[in-house]
């Protein structure tokens, strides 16, 4: 570092900075210097001896199911997390591991050394594995869960909140029928898969509802017929029924809830106001609705950060944090 600090006409410390991920701290042009010189002495940081020297990797590593549906991850999301971890000079390495490693007492605590890295980010939505959280508590790894609703060390978004915001919304356009669709809330009850947004979001939405002195009616699937048809012919139902007058207005839980209540109401003609949810804003104008965005970047830039805070200090249990929706057309 002294040979290109000489070289670029700088300091040392600025020289550590460029090279130890922390180049933001330097103006472009001293930064374009040292990076000339770095090229002209050939130089390349050795990881391995800095990894002696400091006792850690300079790395994460986001854990993710083998089977991809348990564990939702978006560009925006990644997006998030690489831009946080960059400037904390963190780098980021991806594994998608079988259960049976994650609650295997032999086999979990070699991860963080098979990996070479010095904490993680957990993107489990469903089938956690049981042993999985006492695992990592046991051998006091630094780990932040992401879109996992916990006490400590997770970030998730507000669910409860955004289907409250949805109802609200509808109330305030002078709506007084309201409906909450979701087409496999009941079946993923049943199956033991149901993510916390299931029951946030509806919770959110009937609290609404009923704060205003009305009532929200379920547009729930049956976990005995489950599929399309089955759900469609109670939709179709419900918005061509005399007595009680249909609903205006339907909240819904978003991906095929909406899709299929999109198709009734234009197979019925009905009048029907729809406030949906979606993991992007594109999720929702392409299906023509207004809405709230899963805040997914937002997520994984502060379960990055709050995962650097605690590798430097890895006894710090962090209360967990809840990130508020975005709007689509409201």
């Amino acid at each position: 570092m002294s040979d290109i600090a000489a070289e670029a006409g700088v300091s040392v410390a600025a020289v550590s900075y460029v090279l130890n991920g922390r180049g933001h701290k330097v103006a472009p042009a001293t930064r374009e210097k040292i990076m000339r010189a770095v090229v002209s002495s050939g130089y390349t940081p050795n990881s391995s001896a800095r990894a002696m020297r400091k006792g850690r990797y300079g790395a994460v590593t986001l854990v993710m199911s083998a089977e991809a549906h348990r564990s939702l991850v978006t560009p925006d999301m990644l997006s998030g997390i690489v831009s946080t971890l960059t400037r904390e000079g963190l780098r980021m390495l991806v594994d998608y591991i079988p259960d049976a490693t994650l609650t295997s007492e032999e086999a979990f605590p070699r991860i963080l050394l098979e990996r070479a890295c010095d904490g993680m980010l957990i993107n489990y939505q469903t089938h956690i594995p049981p042993m999985l959280e006492t695992l990592v508590e046991r051998y006091k790894i630094p780990a932040v869960w992401i879109n996992s609703k916990r006490r400590f060390n997770s970030v998730y978004p507000d669910d409860y909140g955004a289907g409250r915001d949805a109802a609200r919304a509808l109330l305030e356009a002078g709506h007084t029928r309201i409906a909450y669709a979701d087409s496999a809330f009941n079946f993923s009850e049943k199956e033991g898969i149901a993510h916390f947004s299931k029951t946030e979001r509806r919770a959110g939405c009937a609290d609404a509802v009923e704060e205003a002195g009305l009532k929200c009616e379920m547009l729930l699937d049956d976990p005995d017929a489950p599929g399309p048809e089955a759900y469609m012919a109670m939709l179709r139902k419900v918005l061509t029924r005399k007595r009680p007058a249909p609903p205006t207005a339907v909240v819904s839980y978003g991906g095929w809830s909406l899709d299929w209540l999109g198709v009734v109401k234009a197979e019925t003609g009905a009048k029907l106001e729809i406030v949906a949810f979606g993991i992007n804003a594109g999720a929702l104008s392409n299906r023509g609705v207004r809405g709230y965005v899963v805040p997914l970047a937002e997520v994984g830039e502060r379960a990055a950060a709050m995962l650097a805070k605690r590798i430097a200090d890895p006894e710090r249990k962090m209360a967990s944090e809840m990130v508020g929706f975005g709007r689509f057309g409201i």
